[in-house]
């Protein structure tokens, strides 16, 4: 879409559709376009107020346009961030962060942008239900969606994967890996809600996956979700529904090291983390007898126990230990898509 004028354009999700990603689908409500990771409809099948939440935070939730406005205004309400993580939103130009602004609570915000044409991307807060009121660009003669950036990529996983401790939506392991190997994006990172539920292998199916990365483990022993006996053919069930969905590779990467606490000490159903781990790993392993598109990757290779310092709190990675993750991951993706 071009316009010969210099103009403003609204580009909402009803407006521009094409320019929006990461979402399931959008609702309107009094409060502003609300954007689902998860669709209502399949919230409705879990039935869990948590999951509902986090659907409704944005993160991975992207607007890409190809255009040459001179600024970006942005107004979005945002409630309180799950853990009392940043609320806040980044604005990224031809591959760089060139902006953050805080979000917390009813936000207006505006972004200079270059003046010529450049891919422009705002991206929504990663931590905290938000709503958007309007998103304009100013000063708009050239307008379209961004092409994408490569091959689609569907995450899923704990807090570890939504990843709250990050700084900014750019900062999240899954975001700095999608940068790097140029995929498009669909993050699942669900805080205390990797279950194996089956609307959640759903929404990855439907969001038509090249390569699919579950994260498997941390909650099932925080919340005692499975027993030695019934974690093997739930997980196997899992992947069995995403694969009915997708031709894409499957990588399932177990939990990354934790401290003592929960790598040695047997939760109320009996099972350490290192004991979780192990039947994670074992659990591919029948897997992939039938499915060559299945691969593991162990997540102590990704962050050690050599490596606390990384963990704030001896489970959650910080900041940097987010960008070490990414590091470490990225390659070892790329190689599933040569």
């Amino acid at each position: 879409m071009t316009s010969a004028v210099p103009t403003t354009r609204r580009v909402m999700p009803t407006d521009l559709p094409e320019a929006w990603s990461g979402a399931a689908t959008w609702t309107q409500t009094a409060a502003g376009a609300q954007p689902w990771r998860v669709a209502p409809a399949q919230l409705e099948r879990i039935m869990n107020a948590e999951v509902e939440e986090l659907a409704r935070i944005p993160n991975g939730v992207r607007l890409a346009v190809d255009t040459d406005a001179s600024a970006l205004e942005v107004e979005l309400t945002t409630t309180e961030a799950h853990a009392n993580s940043a609320r806040c939103l980044d604005v990224v130009v031809d591959g760089e962060l060139v902006a953050t602004r805080e979000a917390g609570g009813n936000v207006t915000a505006r972004i200079e942008l270059p003046g010529k044409l450049a891919r422009v991307e705002l991206r929504l807060p990663h931590a905290a239900p938000t709503t958007v009121q309007q998103v304009l660009l100013h000063s708009v003669t050239q307008l379209a969606p961004a092409p994408p950036r490569g091959p689609r990529w569907a995450v899923h996983g704990s807090s570890i994967t939504q990843c709250n401790q990050a700084d900014s939506p750019t900062g999240t392991w899954p975001a700095l890996v999608a940068a790097q190997n140029s995929y498009e994006l669909t993050a699942l990172g669900m805080s205390g809600q990797c279950h194996l539920d089956p609307p959640l292998a759903e929404t990855i199916g439907r969001s038509r996956p090249d390569l699919v990365t579950l994260c498997l483990g941390a909650n099932v022993y925080g919340a005692n979700t499975f027993s030695e006996r019934s974690l093997p053919p739930a997980m196997i069930g899992f992947v069995d529904c995403v694969r009915r969905l997708t031709e894409a590779p499957i990588v399932v990467m177990s939990s990354i090291a934790a401290g003592p606490h929960r790598e040695d000490q047997p939760n109320p159903v009996g099972l350490t983390q290192r004991q979780i781990r192990d039947l994670v790993h074992r659990s591919v392993e029948v897997l992939q007898r039938l499915d060559p598109l299945i691969s593991l990757i162990d997540g102590t290779e990704i962050l050690g126990f050599d490596e606390m310092e990384l963990l704030g709190d001896l489970l959650h990675p910080t900041a940097e230990g987010y960008r070490v993750m990414a590091e470490r991951l990225a390659p070892r993706l790329a190689g599933l898509l040569d």
